[in-house]
C-alpha cells in the first residue's frame, strides 16, 4: 500500500475500503490526532463498530496486542484494534504486528499512532515487510514560515479570511503549538463573523499561547533562525525560567555537537557521529544544517561561553562579569549558536 503524506488522500484512500492496517506518525500532535479520527470514523463506516485501545510502553508485552487482534466476542462486529506507541517502534512490535495481520482477518483492521518515524526505522527488515500492507501517512511538519498559509486554510474551511497582518498576529500568539492555533481558530469561528477578520478583533480574541520550553531554545538556535532564537530567550525571561536549567541544557547541547565533530574528525560520517553523540530524531535534521556552518573553534568558544554562563547563573560568576545580566549572556550565546555574531554579553 503507497505511503501518503497529506490529510485529503487518507480520506480518498479509505472511501471505498478500510485497509487491513493504517500507520499514522508524525512531530505535530494535532495532525496525528486528526489523521486518526479520520481513520476512525471511516472505520466505523464501513461496519468496525467495536474498537479496542492497546498502549504501547516501554516494557509492554507484545503477546498482549496479538491477542487484541484474535480475541473477539461470540456476538461482536468487526473490530479496529486502536495502537497507540509511545516510544521508538522495535523489532518484536514489528514482528507483533507481522503476527497480527497474518493471516489476514477481514473482521480486524489496524491503527497504529506513532511520533515521526526515523530513517533507521523505515529502513528496517522488518518494517520494509510491513509496508505493503499498510497505508501509512507521514504527517507533514508545520514550520514558522509554513505556519500563516496553515492557518489561513483552517480559517477557509469555517469560512472566514485574514490579511498577512493577522495572519501574523494569530502565527506570533501560538508559534510552534499547533494544538494552541487550532484552538484558537476554533474560538474565532464560534465568536467572529464569516468573511474578513479585523486586526482588532482577532488581537482582543487570541490569548498569547506561546510556551518557551526550556529545552527548544537549543533546537531553535540550531535552526539558525536568529530572530526567534532572540525572541524565545525573551520569552523564557518572561515567564522567569530557571537559568540553572536553561545554561545546563545549551550545554549539553554544544557538548553534544562537540562530540559530533570529535567522531568526523576521527573518521566517522556525519550520520554515525551524530547517532554516537545522542543526536537523534528532529534535533538530527537540525543538527546537519548546523554542523555545517559551526567549526571546532567556534564549538570551543561556544562550550566556554556556557561555562561563563552557568557560573553567572549560580552565583559564582568571576569578578568581570560581576552586575551583568545573565539573561543578556543566553541570549548572546544562543545568538552565537544560531550564526549570529554576538559570542559574549
Amino acid at each position: 500500500m503507497p505511503r501518503i503524506a497529506a490529510a485529503d488522500a487518507l480520506e480518498r484512500s479509505l472511501e471505498k475500503s478500510q485497509p487491513p492496517a493504517v500507520w499514522i506518525s508524525g512531530e505535530e500532535p494535532l495532525l496525528v490526532i486528526e489523521a486518526a479520527d479520520t481513520v476512525r470514523a471511516a472505520a466505523r463506516r464501513h461496519g468496525f463498530v467495536e474498537r479496542t485501545v492497546v498502549e504501547v510502553g516501554a516494557r509492554f508485552d507484545t503477546s498482549l496486542l496479538v491477542e487484541a487482534t484474535r480475541s473477539r466476542s461470540l456476538f461482536g462486529g468487526r473490530t479496529l484494534v486502536d495502537i497507540r506507541l509511545a516510544g521508538k517502534p522495535t523489532k518484536d512490535l514489528g514482528e507483533a504486528l507481522s503476527t497480527a495481520l497474518s493471516p489476514a482477518d477481514p473482521d480486524t483492521a489496524l491503527l497504529i499512532t506513532t511520533d515521526r518515524l526515523e530513517r533507521a526505522t523505515v529502513s528496517t527488515a522488518w518494517f520494509t515487510a510491513l509496508e505493503p500492507r499498510l497505508l501509512w501517512l507521514e504527517t507533514p511538519r508545520v514550520d514558522r514560515d509554513a505556519l500563516p498559509r496553515w492557518l489561513a486554510g483552517r480559517l477557509q474551511r469555517q469560512g472566514q479570511r485574514a490579511d498577512a497582518r493577522v495572519l501574523a498576529l494569530i502565527a506570533d500568539r501560538t508559534e510552534g503549538n499547533l494544538l494552541a492555533a487550532h484552538q484558537a481558530i476554533a474560538r474565532m469561528g464560534l465568536l467572529l463573523p464569516p468573511g474578513d477578520l479585523s486586526l482588532d478583533a482577532v488581537a482582543e480574541l487570541v490569548i498569547d499561547s506561546a510556551r518557551y520550553a526550556v529545552f527548544d531554545l537549543f533546537d531553535v538556535a540550531l535552526s539558525g533562525d536568529v530572530a526567534r532564537a532572540v525572541r524565545t530567550v525573551e520569552g523564557l525571561r518572561s515567564e522567569d525560567a530557571a537559568l540553572p536549567l536553561v545554561s545546563w541544557a545549551l550545554a549539553d547541547g554544544i557538548r553534544r555537537l562537540l562530540k559530533v565533530r570529535a567522531l568526523m574528525d576521527g573518521g566517522q560520517p556525519l550520520p554515525a557521529a551524530l547517532r554516537g553523540a545522542g543526536i537523534f530524531g528532529r534535533r538530527e535534521a537540525l543538527a546537519r544544517q548546523a554542523m555545517t556552518r559551526i567549526g571546532g573553534d567556534l564549538l570551543a568558544r561556544l562550550l566556554r561561553e556556557a561555562a561563563r554562563l552557568d557560573r553567572m547563573a549560580k552565583g559564582v560568576a568571576a569578578d568581570d562579569a560581576a552586575g551583568q545580566d545573565p539573561w543578556a549572556a543566553v541570549e548572546a550565546l544562543v545568538v552565537g549558536i544560531a550564526g549570529g555574531r554576538r559570542l559574549s554579553a
